[in-house]
């Protein structure tokens, strides 16, 4: 028996993990996520799906959340149940050892789907002539919220910005961008 923990912030969709596995899946939503993406997934059975939308927009708010309900759940939950934290925040290794260590089975599990979508993002990109494509950061993402269907996942398209630069496919100047690609 598992329940799944996803920090939905952080891991900007739930297109590829299997929820049909988890008897209970505890979703943690960011103030300024209004839906959840769950792709083209489509499960057999009712999934428990329980949903905790954070109000307000603060530095780790939203990991707050998440370990307060990790110790609500341990109190609640039999010892058997074992719980896996889907996100790619290294934060709550400490919290995740620390729950071992008092007897609760619990993984962290990283839910990198980054790599697959700047993949697909640079194609779209690409395909496109240099003068036709974004010329703003606004632009930008607006441009990876549609293509990968992020709209409303700020944290998601922001995490895609951050991959083109690091990965020197864009440089940023200001409110320009420029292409290396």
């Amino acid at each position: 028996m598992k329940w799944a923990f996803i920090d939905y912030e952080n891991v900007g969709g739930m297109e590829k993990i299997d929820l049909s596995q988890y008897e209970r899946v505890i979703v943690f939503l960011g103030a300024k996520q209004p839906k959840l993406d769950f792709g083209a997934s489509k499960y057999d059975s009712p999934i428990n799906l329980i949903v905790v939308q954070i109000k307000a927009t603060q530095a780790n708010n939203l990991d707050f959340h998440l370990a307060y309900y990790l110790g609500k759940y341990d109190r609640e939950a039999a010892k058997e149940v074992v719980f896996e934290v889907i996100t790619n925040d290294n934060g709550f290794a400490p919290l995740i050892s620390h729950l071992k260590s008092n007897g609760r089975t619990c993984k962290h599990i990283k839910h990198v789907t980054v790599a697959a979508s700047t993949q697909k993002l640079l194609s779209s990109l690409t395909k496109s002539p240099k003068e036709k494509r974004p010329k703003t950061v606004s632009s930008l993402k607006n441009h990876i919220a549609a293509h990968l269907k992020l709209q409303g996942n700020e944290v998601a398209v922001q995490g895609q910005v951050n991959k083109l630069v690091q990965e020197k496919k864009v440089v940023l100047n200001g409110e320009s961008v420029e292409y290396q690609c």
